[in-house]
């Protein structure tokens, strides 16, 4: 083996190893770095014209957001049974519980944890009338 095939193969783990632990962690490379959405982010992010649409999105009211019903939020009929009520619960707070997406994204997380609270109300307030 030559120098120089050491020196490429060398280079190469260096540069797959940061290439690895960048895609990895991003939050714990470049402190420079703004996460997408900020204010500073520039214009030629948001839109390769220069143009930038998110003094639009941020001036505009949220949407109004309708209370969904318990067995809407479960996956049920109104009329379902204990057990499947049982299920459904079990089913949905499998996909969203927040010990499960530990690891993924703070958006993820957020969401599943918004998510998983509502799953339980629901499973609270259906146990409830079910036991009337």
């Amino acid at each position: 083996m030559t120098l120089t095939q050491i020196v490429v193969i060398v280079a190469g783990l260096l540069f797959g190893y940061r290439l690895v632990s960048h895609m990895l962690s991003p939050g714990d490379g470049d402190k420079s770095r703004q996460p997408p959405g900020s204010p500073n982010n520039g214009a030629a992010a948001n839109d390769p014209h220069g143009r930038s649409y998110e003094s639009a999105w941020s001036s505009a009211p949220p949407a109004p957001v309708a209370p969904i019903a318990w067995y809407q939020t479960l996956g049920v009929s109104e009329s379902a049974s204990l057990e499947e009520i049982d299920h459904a619960y079990r089913v949905q707070i499998s996909q969203y519980h927040p010990d499960k997406v530990a690891n993924l994204g703070e958006e993820i997380r957020q969401l599943a944890e918004t998510r998983s609270k509502q799953i339980n109300a629901a499973y609270d307030i259906a146990i409830r009338l079910r036991r009337r």
